[in-house]
């Protein structure tokens, strides 16, 4: 009687663990909702654009070549109103982006606003009749307005900057606008590529190339205001590529310390011979 009485309580606890485990699978199985479908950031498509960001309605995002310290620079009783803030509290991102790449930034008035990549992230609202009216979904009237606001997209590898830059060899100081890579990170032309272009591969080389580090890069995405065809690659240090603008080989300088927005190589003489920031209109 003892032994039956065991075996039908072992029974019983044999299928209460069984029922535990398939409620347990049952419910890790529950399928995650698709981040595509749930982001409240997108990607649209251009033919002249190619891929750029919008909000949650397909209204599109942009970014300013002033904002490349990573504050927000429109701050002007005409700027404000033309290029309203974007700001969402839970980003949720597709999956060709990365959550890590978005945060947030309070504007010096103490709007918050949604940044990707440090770079603060804007609508377009057009003034029509004396109303600033933000533009239609699908619509991307606002890239390109003075050559420092344009859409964004995540893959671009070379974009824009402008800012107030210091002349290391006169002292002075002027407003430059100039090549950085997607972090803001100031890029800069040498001046013996241009009197020496037949060894663009080894003009900066050895403890030339510790303290300005060449931008290996094969050609980007970049904003549509850059001439895409201006931008080729030389191979130096064996086999990698070396991103060049106009016949301008770009490089980092060590100087500003990986950090965005700095430009401490401006017209720097480094041992006779000079840097400056790559201005693409050189």
């Amino acid at each position: 009687m003892l032994t039956r009485f065991w075996s039908f309580g072992l029974a019983l606890t044999l299928a209460a663990a069984l029922s535990a485990g398939t409620a347990g699978c049952k419910k890790d199985s529950t399928p995650e909702a698709d981040p595509d479908a749930v982001a409240n950031v997108k990607l649209a498509t251009s033919a002249t654009l190619g891929t750029y960001m919008t909000d949650a309605s397909g209204n599109t995002l942009y970014f300013f070549a002033r904002d490349v310290d990573g504050t927000n620079a429109c701050t002007s009783a005409t700027c404000m109103p033309l290029w309203p803030v974007y700001y969402e509290a839970n980003i949720k991102v597709p999956k060709a982006l990365n959550a890590a790449d978005f945060a947030t930034k309070t504007t010096t008035d103490g709007r918050l606003q949604t940044t990707y990549k440090g770079w603060p992230l804007y609508y377009y609202a057009p003034a029509t009749g004396g109303v600033y009216t933000r533009e239609a979904p699908g619509t991307t009237g606002g890239n390109g307005i003075g050559g420092i606001w344009h859409v964004l997209n995540p893959d671009y590898g070379v974009v824009l900057a402008s800012k107030t830059v210091v002349d290391k060899t006169a002292g002075t100081s002027s407003s430059k606008t100039f090549l950085t890579d997607i972090n803001g990170r100031t890029l800069y032309y040498f001046a013996k590529d241009n009197t020496s272009p037949g060894t663009l591969p080894t003009n900066c080389t050895g403890g030339c190339a510790a303290i300005w580090p060449a931008l290996y890069m094969g050609k980007p995405a970049m904003p549509s205001t850059l001439v895409a065809s201006k931008f080729t690659t030389i191979v130096r240090d064996g086999n990698r590529e070396q991103l060049v603008y106009n016949g301008h080989p770009l490089y980092y300088y060590a100087g500003d310390a990986a950090s965005r927005g700095k430009a401490e190589g401006h017209n720097l003489n480094d041992s006779g011979d000079f840097w400056f920031v790559a201005d693409p209109a050189r």
